[in-house]
């Protein structure tokens, strides 16, 4: 069975297109993404790591968009080599100041099983 992030609260969940039974939050809807942060990419210590920083952003950050956009903002701007996305400035702007407010964990690089 495939390990992979909950994008909602960190956890780490069993299936990267299964809903999470630590919040019942659903997948992302873009297959892709899913399966970049499962274990098919990313080992299960790295996906835990970022779990804490899925948690740190939702620490300061109730609004589910801004949440994940914020994620994806720091994985694409600190390790780009899971993914880049380009925002507006406007976006980029409101990440940075929750990713500053947040202060996420730095995240170890580990390959996965795939």
């Amino acid at each position: 069975m495939t390990l992979a992030l909950c994008f909602s609260c960190g956890a780490t969940k069993f299936g990267a297109l299964c809903p999470c039974s630590s919040c019942e939050a659903a997948s992302t809807g873009n297959v892709g993404l899913d399966i970049a942060f499962s274990d098919h990419r990313l080992a299960p210590a790295t996906l835990k790591e970022f779990g804490a920083v899925v948690r740190a952003i939702a620490a300061v950050c109730d609004d589910d968009g801004l949440r994940l956009r914020s994620f994806l903002y720091l994985v694409s701007t600190r390790y780009p080599e899971i993914l880049r996305i380009e925002l507006s400035a406007d976006k980029a702007a409101r990440c940075a100041a929750v990713l500053e407010e947040a202060a996420p964990p730095a995240v170890t690089l580990r390959p996965g099983r795939g």
